[in-house]
């Protein structure tokens, strides 16, 4: 059931031509702005904000209603609805290393794995932060009450990373990163996306429940 909502809503917002575009512009990063880790930042931040786009649909298209007719539950539309956004950030990552890996063999230079890795897992920790502060917002009241709450994440990163900095907490954190082996850091990155994403379904599921469609 969970599987064949994953492809009912993939095909709803995925083939979109603002989705695509979304898409395009992640290789777009990676071409203009060579810097290594650049278009991962990029899918990772597209990402974030696309997560929104399937409610917008929803409403549109008179989907939760739907929802509410079809023998679905409604936990799995929510897990459901968590997956699809899972295979979009796994194709927007997908893009970023390929256009990244291309345009350090056009341009002759060499990659560092070790950091486009931590680079990789930061932006799957920052997609989980993410789902777990959208998706039980949107679940509970929808894109037009609650579209504002795509631009949460980044502003709170933005925001802890401005205070970091100005009480010189930031700077004894980049020191001690240094010394944090590989895989620590790379396990730890992909463990709290996970997390995120696992956090956000369980507290959506019961707001969705509760929700009148």
């Amino acid at each position: 059931m969970i599987g064949s909502f994953i492809r009912f809503d993939l095909t709803s917002w995925l083939p979109r031509r603002q989705t695509l575009l979304l898409l395009g512009f992640v290789a777009v990063i990676g071409i203009l702005l060579p810097v290594p880790g650049m278009a991962i930042t990029g899918a990772a931040i597209v990402t974030s904000l696309m997560i929104a786009t399937p409610f917008l649909g929803d409403e549109r298209g008179r989907l939760d209603t739907l929802y509410g007719i079809l023998p679905v539950s409604r936990s799995s539309v929510v897990v459901g609805r968590a997956g699809s956004i899972v295979v979009f950030a796994l194709l927007a990552s997908a893009i970023a290393f390929a256009v990244t890996v291309l345009m350090a063999s056009v341009r002759g230079g060499s990659l560092d794995w070790g950091l486009l890795l931590v680079i990789q897992a930061v932006a799957v920790a920052f997609v989980g932060l993410s789902a777990s502060i959208q998706l039980p917002v949107l679940f509970r009241i929808g894109y037009t009450r609650g579209r504002l709450i795509s631009y949460a994440p980044a502003l709170l990163i933005a925001g802890l990373a401005w205070l970091a900095q100005a009480i010189g907490v930031l700077d004894g954190a980049q020191e001690a990163a240094t010394g944090v082996p590989l895989p620590l850091a790379v396990g730890l990155g992909l463990t709290l996306g996970a997390v995120g994403i696992v956090v956000g379904v369980l507290v959506a599921v019961p707001l969705y429940r509760k929700r009148e469609l």
